[in-house]
């Protein structure tokens, strides 16, 4: 734990707040545990997630992450399949992870060290889909396990591969270019079922990602990875924490929830490219609530590109203060009347579409919807919470916010929620009062 209490301690100020503050890039080269430096921090700020996806400047500042992404699905670049690995790497059969990975631990009543950023890619050749995604996999003496979620596309390929009796072959990737990890954010509704998250990643580098088969199994793994496991995935479950009292790793709300059953990953194989690199981050905090934003964006761009009513909305922000999902600003430009009440109808429509949505905050054109200050200042003088709070039914939501759970709300199932709707926008005929200072008319 000592790496991530320094991690921790590089940035956070009592001022501060450990949760949503931008996190330092940060390379430890000599780790207590484990053969290769540890780099953090690789998404600890939304201007570097924009370098990753807009490297060279072309877009203007006004094109969105999400609309960079969605324009990405669109282009797609299909993987390249290689026929062997381009690049040499080291090979080691059945490995001892806690001795090769330099895995890190995150609590005292953790499940054991948590490998985060480990990107699963998975390929049904029967099929001819691909998917990327990332989970938590944890390194148990004896066994390692992986938090599948169980309505995600992995699970679907692991379930179609389990009723044709054989396992799933995959690759854990650890250390890839951050596009790949950008781009496996995406899920319903932004993509379906069988949407290969690399061929996004290759329009965005307008380049094929290159694949190469595995050493060990039927999968293959992404040829430029600096670590790679080679393992399988099929029916056998375990309990992910060892200790009848422990807690899973503290998960991207800020909060440690109790353990469960979850899948076993078969480990075969490790392999490494020389001078590799191990890539990780700090669990909760600005770099997972990044990625997890910004597919959260895309979700809601996806939905309102759909609708045709993106004239509207000049900005959606999922804020890391609320892990990326349950707190979200909807930046829009009222043009007419009658816009007070569609752009109310828009709002509750998105947080039935939606399920990690939960609080949506609506401001106007003049407010800074990625400044979590401005969207309060909005929240302060252009509304009136007993007025301008619009409250759903109860819809699913996540059963990792300890809100949404029968203990807070005991007419409620766990994972389900009222979620609402904030209008702090200036009502139609008002714009006068609500000018501005130092700003151009409303």
């Amino acid at each position: 734990m000592e790496i991530i209490m320094d991690f921790l301690e590089s940035y956070r100020t009592p001022e501060g707040s450990w949760m949503a503050d931008d996190q330092p890039l940060r390379m430890y080269t000599s780790p207590t545990r484990g053969q290769f430096p540890v780099l953090m921090g690789m998404f600890g700020s939304r201007r570097l997630c924009r370098l990753f996806l807009d490297p060279k400047g072309s877009y203007a500042a006004d094109i969105s992450d999400a609309q960079l992404l969605m324009q990405a699905v669109d282009s797609q670049v299909a993987a390249h399949v290689l026929e062997k690995a381009r690049l040499p790497r080291s090979v080691v059969k059945q490995p001892d992870l806690a001795r090769l990975l330099p895995v890190l631990s995150y609590g005292s009543r953790d499940p054991g060290p948590t490998i985060t950023l480990g990107l699963v890619y998975a390929r049904d050749a029967k099929a001819g889909i691909g998917n990327c995604s990332f989970h938590r996999i944890t390194v148990k003496d004896g066994s390692v396990a992986i938090g599948i979620y169980p309505g995600g596309h992995l699970q679907r390929l692991i379930d179609a591969h389990v009723a044709r009796g054989v396992q799933l072959s995959v690759s854990v990737n650890i250390g890839i270019d951050p596009a790949i990890y950008l781009a496996s954010v995406l899920g319903r509704p932004s993509v379906d079922f069988g949407f290969d998250e690399l061929a996004a990643a290759g329009a965005l580098r307008e380049m094929a990602v290159e694949i190469a088969p595995c050493f060990h199994n039927q999968g293959w793994f992404i040829d430029h990875a600096e670590i790679t496991l080679e393992g399988a995935l099929g029916e056998e479950m375990e309990f992910e924490s060892p200790f009848p009292d422990g807690l899973s790793m503290p998960e991207y709300l800020g909060y440690q929830s109790p353990w469960g059953m979850v899948s076993t990953l078969q480990i075969q194989a490790a392999t490494f490219r020389p001078d590799a690199v191990y890539q990780t981050l700090s669990g909760p905090g600005m770099e997972q609530s990044t990625l997890l934003g910004i597919g959260q964006e895309c979700a809601v761009y996806a939905k309102l590109r759909e609708w045709r009513i993106l004239d509207l909305v000049r900005s959606v922000v999922s804020l890391p203060s609320g892990g990326g999902h349950l707190l979200t600003v909807l930046q829009v430009s009222k043009k007419a009347p009658q816009d007070d009440a569609k752009i109310l109808d828009i709002a509750e429509a998105l947080i039935g579409e939606v399920s990690s949505l939960m609080n949506l905050l609506i401001v106007d054109w003049d407010v800074n919807a990625r400044s979590p200050a401005d969207v309060l200042w909005a929240l302060a003088t252009r509304s009136r919470l007993d007025m301008d709070i619009h409250a759903s039914a109860v819809l699913p939501g996540t059963p990792l916010d300890p809100s949404q759970s029968r203990e807070y709300a005991r007419q409620e199932r766990d994972g389900t929620t009222r979620k609402c709707v904030v209008d702090c926008t200036v009502p139609s005929g008002l714009q006068a009062r609500f000018r501005r200072a130092f700003v151009g008319d409303l």
